[in-house]
């Protein structure tokens, strides 16, 4: 019987313990990567967030701007079959502003399907909108038009609204945002609600926060985050761990904002920017900080 060369024999065994050894150093690799990642370009998220308070620190301050005063229709004659469609009494429940609008904002954030490449064929008022998208996943709509029907939702039970675009540095980022706030009496200040992610955002001791506040405590990377209605408040650390997506997606988005003439509605021209102070623009209608901030009553 013959018999295969020893060179032969030698030379399979070493093939077999080269391959061998790429095998251990491609499993070592691969268990290297699972526990202790990359090391690359790709950021952490604690990195990304260093990034974006950077670029609102630089921006920090607003340029001036006129004192133009927002006006807010409490009265219009389609609230009444808004409020009787939808039972918005029932769902608003009572308390504060900022309470029966979270209740709002529960309610119909899981109920309206997001779509980020909605066109906005639909008229741009809450009739329309809940006709269209209310309990039918198929007709998803965008944040804009979220806002618009919490907005007036919240304009017709009484509870002074009105919507807000949040905007980023970039000139070729094309994904804004659009938030609402709501003015609460007891707190004497305007409240950013997010029906797109059904969340608000409080500060280290858990106070509801406006949207300029939070864009400055990101600026000085003081603490704050998004969290839910019913979410319990006792760790918000961890709330800021589970939601540190959103939280860097509202940041990336808080360089400059925008604000309607008036509030009611649909939506009304023109659209009023608060621009930061070393920022470039030709915008013509800008608005002051002041402003923004006023008391609507």
């Amino acid at each position: 019987m013959e018999t295969k060369p020893k060179n032969s024999r030698k030379g399979l065994i070493i093939a077999l313990i080269i391959l061998a050894v790429l095998l251990l150093a491609s499993l070592a690799q691969n268990i290297y990567c699972l526990f202790w990642g990359f090391d690359s370009y790709l950021q952490s998220t604690d990195e990304i967030a260093i990034m974006e308070a950077g670029i609102l620190n630089g921006f920090e301050t607003f340029s001036g701007g006129e004192e133009h005063l927002f006006t807010y229709d409490m009265t219009n004659e389609e609230y009444p079959s808004l409020r009787a469609d939808y039972r918005l009494e029932a769902t608003a429940g009572t308390g504060s502003e900022l309470e029966r609008a979270l209740r709002l904002m529960d309610e119909y954030a899981r109920r309206l399907k997001h779509k980020s490449n909605y066109d906005n064929h639909v008229p741009m008022t809450a009739p329309d909108l809940l006709a269209y998208a209310l309990d039918k996943p198929a007709n998803g709509i965008n944040c804009r038009a979220k806002a618009q029907i919490l907005n007036e939702m919240c304009l017709s039970l009484g509870i002074y609204a009105r919507k807000v675009w949040i905007m980023p540095l970039s000139p070729y980022d094309s994904d804004c945002h659009v938030v609402n706030e709501v003015w609460d009496t007891a707190l004497n200040k305007w409240v950013m609600l997010d029906i797109t992610n059904d969340q608000y955002w409080v500060d280290e001791s858990g106070t509801p926060l406006s949207v300029l506040e939070i864009r400055a405590l990101g600026a000085e990377q003081g603490f704050c985050t998004p969290v839910c209605p019913g979410d319990s408040l006792k760790d918000l650390h961890a709330l800021k761990d589970k939601y540190i997506g959103n939280f860097l997606y509202i940041m990336k988005n808080l360089f400059y904002t925008q604000y309607c003439d008036a509030y009611g509605v649909g939506e009304s021209q023109p659209i009023w920017c608060l621009i930061p102070e070393n920022a470039e623009s030709s915008y013509e209608y800008r608005i002051s900080e002041e402003a923004v901030n006023r008391s609507p009553v």
